[in-house]
């Protein structure tokens, strides 16, 4: 299971080396605002990128919910 906290800038340091020792965290990184971290947008990313996949019309409503899910 993955979660996504937003981190004052100044406190991400402490947040980061206290997550890192709860024993059942398994891994902690930051993840700039800007990065694409969904797989499905990712996989669709490389696809097109390769050929295998053609582009398809989408409106900017649609595709901020895609970003934002």
């Amino acid at each position: 299971m993955k979660y996504i906290l937003e981190i004052a800038e100044n406190k991400s340091d402490f947040a980061e080396e206290f997550f890192k020792t709860i024993s059942f965290i398994k891994n902690v990184k930051a993840v700039p605002s800007n990065e694409i971290t969904n797989p499905i947008i990712l996989q669709n990313i490389e696809a097109y990128e390769k050929g295998k996949l053609k582009a398809s019309p989408l409106c900017l409503a649609d595709l901020k919910k895609m970003l934002n899910d």
